[in-house]
């Protein structure tokens, strides 16, 4: 199965939040309590570079220069990817995704449009390309 298309658009400078909820055909929710998952954004699908890295460990961000190599020079941020919880950060929400990076983080976001995709991962590592799209983010004009 492709990964779904989500095109997203965000604001430089703006605490980002995304939240979704995973669900059988009938409606319940998915429980997530064995996932993990990872979300890159970048400026092309064939730049090395990355610009927002986010697990449920956590976000990476580029900092001032806004891209960074995975593993090399990025800048902790608060946020990451959060599972089976509500769109305020509450746990229990059964299917429940937030995606969540703070203001410090997104002001270092190069305004533009890049490219992004969500990958769940399973309890025995298995890796579904969930979503996809472009990661639309308008430049901020009040800037401290």
């Amino acid at each position: 199965m492709p990964a779904s298309r989500y095109d997203i658009e965000v604001e430089q400078g703006s605490t980002w939040k995304l939240f979704m909820t995973y669900k059988y055909k009938g409606g319940t929710g998915i429980d997530l309590s064995n996932f993990g998952g990872a979300m890159q954004v970048r400026r092309s699908q064939k730049d090395d570079d990355v610009i927002l890295f986010l697990t449920q460990n956590g976000v990476t961000g580029g900092g001032i220069t806004g891209e960074f190599t995975v593993g090399v020079n990025g800048v902790a941020g608060i946020g990451g990817i959060s599972f089976n919880t509500s769109i305020s950060g509450a746990l229990g929400n059964t299917g429940g995704i937030l995606f969540k990076v703070d203001h410090n983080t997104m002001k270092n976001v190069p305004a533009g449009r890049h490219f992004y995709d969500f990958e769940l991962i399973n309890s025995l590592g298995e890796v579904t390309r969930f979503l996809e799209g472009s990661f639309t983010c308008t430049r901020e004009i009040t800037r401290t």
